[in-house]
C-alpha cells in the first residue's frame, strides 16, 4: 500500500500558508506542518510495510499545476486544510483524482467537516473520508483497515450505499509513546518560526512548531479545544513526560541544526512543576535554541519566567483576552487586571518579550468593555497587542449562546466557513447583548487604532533601541532602507487610523 501525505499549495504565491485548528492565515514565515509530520511518523512506525511519501507544496512553493505534475500512483492520499480554503485545497483531491481514479482521499480538517461530515461529503466530491477525532489516532485505524471501513470509529466517508457517519471515536491519544516526529521526510531547512521584535513587527529565525502536550481544561466559550468530541478533545489536559520532550528536542537540534522551535501547545505552562522540570532538562543536556510559547498569566510565576529565560525562551503569547474583569471571569480567565499587570512587566524585565492575544465581540461585550480592553491593554506596557474579532465556530458555548439568544447575524455558518476566512479581521458575524453587529466593528476598529497608534507611539519615545536593534540587525544597506520604508508606511497608516 502507497500513502502520500501532502501540504497543499499557498494561497498567495509570495507568502506561505499556516493551517492550524481554527483557520488559516498568510505568514511571513514558512510553518512547519506539525500534524502532517506526527502523522508520517505514527504511520510509518505502525505499517513499516507500507510505502510512504510526503510532499509539502507550501513550504516547496508549488503551485497547483506543479503538484499535479509531482503526484504519484498512491492508494490513500492524505491532505491538510482549514476553513476559508476547503475548496483551494480540495483541488489536490479533484487532481489525483483525475490522475489515479481509485485512489482514496481523506482530508484533515478540524472547524467545519467534523460538525457537518455529510453536507462536506455532498459538496467536495473529490474527498472520500474525513476525520472526527485526533488524526493520529484515528488514520492508523483507517490505513488498517482500508479494505473495509465500516467499523472505523471517528470517520465520515463514501460507501456503495451512500455517505456513512460512523460510531464516534473515544479521546484515547498516547503522547508519550508517540514517535518523534517524521523529521527526515522534510527540508528542515526550509522552515521558520517568527518572533517579536518590535511594536507590530515579526523577526523570522529558522525553527519549527512543536507540540508536547495536548488539551485543555480551561474550555474558553469562543475555543473549539475542548467544544466536542468530534475534534477529538475532551477537556483532559495530556502531556508528553520531560524526558520524552527532552529526548525529542535534543534529537531535533543536534541532528537537524534546529535553533528555533514554537510550542505549539494550547497553554504551555499548565502544569507549573512540569514546566520548571522541562526547563532544567534543557539547560542539564546544554540544548541551546531560542522558543517561544503560548500560555495563560495566571499559569506563570517570577521563578518560572526566570528559568523558562534560562533555557532559551525568547518570547509568551499571553491569552489575556478581555480588559473588563467581569468579561474575563465568563472567558473562564478569573484574574485581575493588577496580576495581568504585573506578569507583563515581570516577563519583559526577565527578559522574555510578552505578546497579549486580545478578544473582541462576545455577548457580553459594551461600549463600556471595549473602552477597558483599551485602557488595560495600555497598561501592560507589553510588547505587542493582538486584537481579535470573536467567531462563533459551532460546538463552541460561544455558538450555543449566540444560537440561544438569537446574536447571529448569518443564516448559514457552515457556507461562510467554507468559503470565507472569518477569524482575521473585522467582521462581525454577530451582534452583543447590546451592540449590534455595525456598531461591534466599528468600535473594534477603534480599539485597535487606539492600541497600535498607543504602542507605537510610546515605544519610539520611551524605548528608541528595539527600533535600533531592528534596523541594525539587517544584513545590507538595501534591507535596511526596505525596512525603514515600511516602518514609516506603518507608522503614517497607524497615525491616521480613526479612533472616533
Amino acid at each position: 500500500m502507497h500513502i502520500l501525505i501532502v501540504n497543499p499549495p499557498r494561497i498567495k504565491p509570495d507568502m506561505p500558508t499556516l493551517r492550524d485548528e481554527i483557520c488559516f492565515q498568510d505568514v511571513i514565515y514558512t510553518p512547519f506542518p506539525i500534524r502532517l509530520a506526527q502523522l508520517a511518523a505514527v504511520i510509518r512506525h505502525r505499517f513499516a510495510q507500507h510505502k510512504l511519501t510526503v510532499i509539502d507544496a507550501n513550504a516547496d512553493g508549488l503551485t497547483l499545476d506543479e503538484l499535479k505534475e509531482q503526484l504519484p500512483s498512491a492508494d490513500l492520499l492524505i491532505i491538510q486544510s482549514a476553513a476559508g480554503i476547503i475548496r483551494e485545497d480540495s483541488q489536490v483531491c479533484v487532481a489525483m483524482k483525475e490522475k489515479y481514479p481509485d485512489c482514496k482521499t481523506l482530508m484533515i480538517e478540524t472547524v467545519v467537516a467534523p460538525c457537518f461530515p455529510k453536507r462536506f461529503l455532498n459538496d467536495f466530491s473529490a474527498v472520500d473520508i474525513v476525520v472526527q477525532g485526533q488524526p493520529e489516532q484515528i488514520i492508523p485505524d483507517i490505513v488498517a483497515s482500508f479494505g473495509n471501513l465500516s467499523a472505523v470509529r471517528g470517520i465520515a466517508h463514501r460507501t456503495s450505499a451512500g455517505i456513512q457517519v460512523n460510531q464516534p471515536a473515544p479521546v484515547n491519544i498516547d503522547l508519550e509513546n508517540m514517535p518523534f516526529m517524521a523529521y527526515d521526510l522534510f527540508d528542515l531547512e526550509k522552515y521558520s518560526i517568527s518572533m517579536i521584535d518590535a511594536p507590530l513587527h515579526e523577526k523570522i529565525i529558522p525553527g519549527i512548531r512543536m507540540r508536547t502536550t495536548r488539551d485543555c481544561p480551561y474550555g474558553c466559550p469562543f475555543c473549539i479545544i475542548g467544544s466536542t468530541p468530534l475534534r477529538g478533545y475532551d477537556r483532559k489536559w495530556k502531556a508528553m513526560s520531560v524526558k520524552r520532550v527532552g529526548d525529542e528536542l535534543e534529537h531535533v537540534i543536534k541532528e537537524y541544526g534546529v535553533w528555533g522551535v514554537f510550542f505549539w501547545d494550547e497553554t504551555f505552562s499548565l502544569d507549573k512543576k512540569r514546566t520548571m522540570a522541562m526547563c532544567e532538562e534543557i539547560i542539564k543536556r546544554k540544548l541551546r535554541f531560542e522558543w517561544r510559547c503560548l500560555t495563560r498569566i495566571d499559569c506563570v510565576d517570577k521563578d518560572m519566567l526566570r528559568a523558562m529565560y534560562r533555557a532559551g525562551c525568547r518570547q509568551i503569547e499571553f491569552g489575556l483576552e478581555a480588559g473588563d474583569p467581569e468579561v474575563r471571569k465568563k472567558l473562564h480567565k478569573n484574574f485581575p487586571d493588577s496580576q495581568a499587570i504585573s506578569v507583563i512587566r515581570e516577563t519583559r524585565k526577565t527578559g522574555i518579550r510578552a505578546n497579549v492575544d486580545m478578544i473582541v465581540g462576545m455577548p457580553w461585550e459594551t461600549k463600556s468593555s471595549l473602552q477597558k480592553t483599551v485602557s488595560l491593554a495600555k497598561k501592560l506596557s507589553a510588547d505587542n497587542v493582538h486584537l481579535t474579532m470573536a467567531f462563533p465556530y459551532p460546538g463552541t458555548e460561544f455558538y450555543d449562546y449566540a444560537q440561544k439568544e438569537n446574536l447571529l447575524m448569518i443564516d448559514d455558518i457552515y457556507d461562510l466557513m467554507i468559503n470565507q476566512r472569518v477569524r482575521i479581521g473585522a467582521k462581525s458575524f454577530v451582534r452583543t447583548r447590546e451592540l449590534s453587529s455595525e456598531q461591534l466593528e466599528q468600535g473594534w476598529k477603534k480599539v485597535r487604532a487606539d492600541i497600535n497608534r498607543y504602542y507605537i507611539l510610546n515605544k519610539i519615545i520611551s524605548e528608541p533601541g528595539s527600533f535600533l536593534r531592528l534596523i541594525t540587525s539587517c544584513r545590507t544597506p538595501a534591507e535596511s532602507m526596505t525596512l525603514i520604508k515600511k516602518a514609516v508606511r506603518r507608522l503614517l497608516r497607524t497615525l491616521m487610523m480613526r479612533t472616533s
